[in-house]
């Protein structure tokens, strides 16, 4: 039933207010267990209906806090390389979470993004690895944070990671 109820919002059509409902009334604790599914099938479907949704600053603050950053993470890191579909969704999706630690309320409420060195290092690795389009999203997800309340730490990091490369 969690399938075919994530299947439909993955490819409906939702109107900004619709969008800020859904998570608003509990949408993303059910998406963020489909999410930890073994199933890759049903992952793809559940990060579809996360990009749908993080398309709004204010869901993409509530993803963060309710930790679905991490899981997103860890899919990319191990599935997602296989489906190129699946890269490039995690990926925005990622970019539209980044793209929220800009929003007023990120830094009212404390809400960063990518905190530890490891992340930071994985997550900018992808773009040795990917097409052009892909690395696009990389580098607008990781210019977001160096602008949000938090962007020092990430440009630390960063400054840290190129020393790599």
């Amino acid at each position: 039933m969690k399938r075919v109820m994530t299947e439909t919002l993955s490819e409906i059509t939702l109107i900004d207010q619709n969008k800020l409902s859904l998570v608003k009334d509990g949408a993303l604790q059910p998406l963020l267990q489909l999410l930890l599914n073994d199933d890759l099938e049903i992952k793809k479907v559940s990060v579809k209906a996360l990009l749908q949704l993080s398309s709004m600053p204010e869901n993409g603050l509530q993803m963060i806090k309710e930790g679905v950053a991490q899981p997103l993470l860890e899919l990319l890191y191990s599935h997602s390389l296989q489906s190129p579909t699946l890269l490039e969704q995690v990926v925005a999706t990622i970019m539209h979470l980044a793209m929220s630690t800009n929003h007023g309320q990120a830094e009212a409420e404390q809400v960063s993004f990518l905190n530890s060195e490891e992340d930071v290092f994985k997550f900018f690795s992808l773009i040795s690895l990917t097409e052009p389009e892909i690395q696009n999203k990389i580098l607008k997800a990781f210019l977001a944070l160096c602008q949000s309340f938090y962007g020092f730490r990430i440009r630390k990091r960063l400054r840290q990671v190129t020393t790599f490369f």
